[in-house]
């Protein structure tokens, strides 16, 4: 082949690549356009499972694209209140679902899953905190403590309910500990000051402990007794702003199914039977 032969070879081969690729993005932009995208507000303890659940709900579903965002129930619900696009809402409480109901947000909530709270400490703990004496180390102002905030986020809520069933056995103890107990906004915030060690005591779900632990984080985990503790319930509901009803629905039975739920106990939560 002459050497102007092999220059209008190379050019050709250059142009079927090119449009090659032009057929591929054109079908790629296409697929997304016409892709169907379903938002998903979520708890900040249901990443893990929920992220999971969804993967086999597109598995199920081609050309479905899950749109996740996960933050303290308290902040979701004032977005949804804002008119922040959504479809599901999957909160750690039946209160702001309850409320967003008679706002006409939502017709109605199913409870799927459920925890309870627990302590934990650094591998070292500074603060010798045990089981035994974790009541007095709640109350001990020189042991940092770090909870989620009771204003926006349901396990912070919980967490305070714990405080007054103390505060029953040990009057005053809910002043002393609120008082100097640092609050932050969500429970998510509180994992990472946990896994760093910057804190002597931390309180969240059992769910979000045993994630910490799962990802190699050095802590030791404090069952709370059940006279003290609060079981949490994990609600989902469909919006009526919703224009996707049958895939919210799908997601929601998958939720509910066996294999939602083999899930659900995974990541350390009690499925609804």
């Amino acid at each position: 082949m002459t050497a102007e032969g092999k220059i209008i070879t190379k050019l050709f081969s250059c142009l079927f690549s090119l449009l090659l690729f032009m057929i591929f993005s054109f079908n790629l932009i296409t697929s997304n356009a016409n892709a169907v995208t379903l938002r998903i507000l979520a708890a900040d303890a249901l990443p893990k499972p929920i992220v999971e659940i969804g993967n086999i709900f597109k598995e199920e579903h081609p050309g479905v694209i899950i749109y996740y965002d996960f933050l303290g129930a308290g902040v979701l619900k004032g977005d949804i209140e804002e008119g922040a696009p959504a479809d599901m809402f999957l909160s750690a409480n039946g209160k702001f679902q309850r409320e967003l109901e008679k706002k006409g947000f939502l017709n109605s909530y199913k409870v799927f899953a459920y925890d309870y709270l627990a302590a934990a400490t650094p591998t070292d703990n500074p603060a010798h905190v045990t089981a035994s004496n974790l009541l007095q180390k709640l109350m001990d102002k020189n042991v940092s403590l770090t909870t989620s905030s009771p204003h926006s986020d349901p396990a912070g809520d919980y967490t305070w309910a714990m405080f007054r069933k103390i505060n029953k056995k040990y009057p005053g103890a809910f002043r002393i500990i609120t008082g100097h107990a640092d609050h932050l906004l969500d429970a998510a915030l509180v994992m990472p000051i946990l896994a760093s060690g910057n804190t002597d005591l931390g309180i969240l779900y059992t769910s979000q402990l045993l994630e910490l632990k799962k990802t190699g984080a050095k802590i030791n985990i404090i069952k709370i007794k059940p006279k003290y503790n609060t079981r949490a319930k994990f609600t989902v509901s469909i919006l009526n702003q919703s224009k996707h009803k049958i895939l919210d629905e799908d997601f929601e039975n998958l939720l509910f199914s066996a294999k939602g739920k083999k899930i659900l106990k995974h990541w350390g939560f009690t499925p609804v039977q």
